[in-house]
């Protein structure tokens, strides 16, 4: 056993969001721990086990966080809004998914005066447009959409209630999550380089935005499931004492969007045989700014804690994507 698992073991786990994209993906992972799936409707593919339950519980009512907080030792929170664009168009409604749950899990541990650690999938995104490279979590947080002051305003209830002694939390600003999981992102504008993938595999014209030029720092979702795992890990009196509490989960390498498009393409055409092409396009109306960032992060305050990094390559990553996918188009 090592030293990440026995830390995890005899806990008792709890994943919002548990049928999303990267929730799944973590409840894969933790097979044979105790975990609570906290979803609407269950669309999980996994094969059910005796230790994995499903909750079908509403987070925007207290009495609710009440009962996930009086059975978890460790909550994961990757529910909420997850589209840049859904929350423009519906701005409200995304505040509230984001603000209402964590303020009733604040309010459930205050009631019961019961200390979960909490995990927050926040987003890089809220660091706003940056020009210098990598971004560290001491460079200011100036969100330019709702989806990025919402998330932003998370990390602050989170952060006062952790330095009120009420939950130990941390927010990990993810960076741009690829890869293969058990379920894929809802969102259209979530999962991009999946997308990509699947148009290869229909031999469809592959169309990228503007030149192409602009750089993303993209993380592979395994990756991505053992910085959740081991942040619920860290020392949090040591992380709260020095005011650490959010950490940036990135490759730390900056990848051209047209690069990572081309690995792409250039996989499919091995399997396939395909002549694909990449066509240029004019941006479409309206899109936010925050879509044309270029963005590098700097993840060295979570690997100077724990023993994480992100140790898939983008070439290793997208041949692991693509050869994933080719299955399904295979049968």
């Amino acid at each position: 056993m090592n030293e990440l698992q026995s830390k995890l073991k005899n806990k008792v786990i709890a994943i919002t969001g548990a049928s999303g994209y990267i929730g799944s993906a973590l409840v894969n992972e933790l097979q044979g721990y105790s975990v609570k799936k906290l979803v609407r409707i269950s669309r999980t593919k996994l094969k059910a086990e005796e230790n994995i339950e499903d909750w079908n519980i509403d987070l925007n009512d207290l009495d609710s966080w009440l009962t996930i907080v009086n059975h978890s030792d460790i909550i994961f929170h990757l529910s909420g809004n997850t589209s840049i664009a859904a929350a423009e168009k519906n701005p409200e409604n995304s505040l509230n998914v984001e603000i209402i749950p964590i303020t009733n899990l604040v309010n459930a541990a205050k009631e019961l005066s019961i200390k979960p650690k909490v995990i927050y999938a926040s987003t890089a995104t809220i660091y706003g447009l940056t020009h210098e490279f990598p971004v560290s979590e001491d460079q200011p947080s100036i969100p330019i959409t709702s989806y990025d002051s919402n998330k932003l305003s998370v990390e602050k209830i989170l952060k006062m209630a952790t330095r009120e002694n009420l939950i130990e939390s941390v927010s990990l600003r993810l960076a741009n999550v690829y890869g293969p999981s058990i379920n894929d992102s809802s969102a259209l504008d979530r999962g991009i380089l999946s997308k990509i993938t699947r148009l290869g595999f229909e031999n469809k014209s592959i169309k990228i935005y503007g030149t192409g030029n602009y750089i993303r720092d993209y993380i592979y979702i395994d990756d991505v499931v053992q910085a959740f795992l081991f942040a619920s890990t860290l020392n949090y009196e040591k992380i709260k004492k020095n005011d650490e509490i959010l950490f940036n989960v990135s490759s730390g390498v900056g990848t051209p969007i047209k690069s990572a498009f081309g690995l792409i393409v250039n996989e499919i055409e091995k399997i396939t045989g395909f002549n694909l092409k990449i066509e240029n396009v004019s941006w479409p109306s309206g899109i936010s700014e925050i879509e044309k960032r270029n963005f590098i992060g700097s993840a060295e305050r979570l690997k100077s804690l724990t023993s994480w990094s992100a140790k898939t390559s983008i070439e290793e990553g997208i041949y692991l994507l693509v050869n994933h996918l080719s299955k399904e188009y295979s049968k």
